[in-house]
């Protein structure tokens, strides 16, 4: 992965323990199955993306989060992206990178009525 190449922050969930996932990859259909079999999980579900023009901001994101939610780290899953998340922050989560996509629609639509212009 290269650092100018647009790069996605996920948030997964395990169906078997309800574990949560924060992660980065610029091919998210793929990383869902890379998990799956490498990570001791069943089927995991995609709970939301957001894109970013830069691996680089992507990981400063992932960074943040995985700073925030260190105490709540579920190393049962292996590696160190896993968390027990409470349905409350797992909402709170989803609706910053909600906020972040219409954020990132606004600058993409900003972007083509300069270069329209």
């Amino acid at each position: 992965m290269r650092n100018n190449e647009m790069c996605a922050l996920y948030l997964m969930q395990d169906t078997l323990s309800g574990d949560t996932k924060i992660g980065i990859t610029n091919n998210p259909k793929e990383r869902k199955k890379e998990v799956e079999q490498k990570y001791n999980v069943g089927k995991v579900r995609g709970l939301s993306i957001t894109w970013f023009f830069s691996r680089k901001e992507a990981l400063n994101w992932e960074s943040q989060f995985h700073e925030k939610f260190k105490l709540k780290h579920s190393p049962e899953r292996g590696g160190k992206e896993w968390f027990k998340l409470s349905d409350q922050e797992i909402y709170q989560f989803l609706t910053w990178m909600k906020d972040g996509n219409k954020i990132n629609a606004e600058k993409i639509e900003a972007l083509k009525n300069l270069l329209s212009d």
